[in-house]
């Protein structure tokens, strides 16, 4: 993810500096990187909420009432 971002930064500066011939180009290359970035992101926020639904399933049958008490408990101030 971090290549595909610095690969944009990069197609991006040479967008600009480029004449108008070769911008169509690049932005189509842009646009390809765009379409794989956003996939890897969606496919990678889709794999920590199942990671995160799967740990709260597991300490709500490890202990329904400790996990109730969590939700539902107010913070406690601090003066």
């Amino acid at each position: 993810m971090d290549t595909l971002r610095k690969q944009k930064r990069k197609l991006k500066k040479q967008i600009r500096a480029a004449s108008s011939e070769e911008t169509n180009g690049l932005l189509a290359i842009w646009r390809q990187l765009k379409a794989r970035h956003s996939a890897l992101s969606r496919a990678e926020s889709a794999r920590k909420r199942r990671s995160q639904k799967r740990k709260n399933q597991e300490r709500f049958i490890r202990d329904p009432f400790q996990l109730a008490r969590q939700l539902f408990q107010q913070p406690k101030l601090k003066l």
